[in-house]
């Protein structure tokens, strides 16, 4: 079975609606187990967050743009993660 998280950043709730919507067409395709992962607002994930990532076998990412880049919170998450 493959395993598939969605990790995103959502500041008013849209980003939440579009994540939501992609695990919905992931749970549509048999044999695809998948996750919602949100990161709050201090820009940090569950503890548990960081087992599901680490045997994820895909990781999609979802960010709301502010001035043309990703939020602030994606980023500290997005550098916290390229250490893993």
């Amino acid at each position: 079975m493959i395993n598939i998280v969605v990790v995103y950043h959502s500041g008013y709730g849209h980003t939440q609606k579009q994540a939501e919507a992609v695990l919905s067409g992931l749970i549509e395709n048999s044999g695809v187990e998948a996750m919602l992962l949100p990161i709050d607002s201090e820009g940090n994930i569950p503890d548990d967050g960081w087992e599901s990532l680490a045997t994820a076998d895909t990781i999609i990412f979802g960010s709301p743009t502010y001035m043309g880049t990703v939020s602030w919170q994606f980023k500290k998450f997005a550098d916290t993660i390229s250490k893993q």
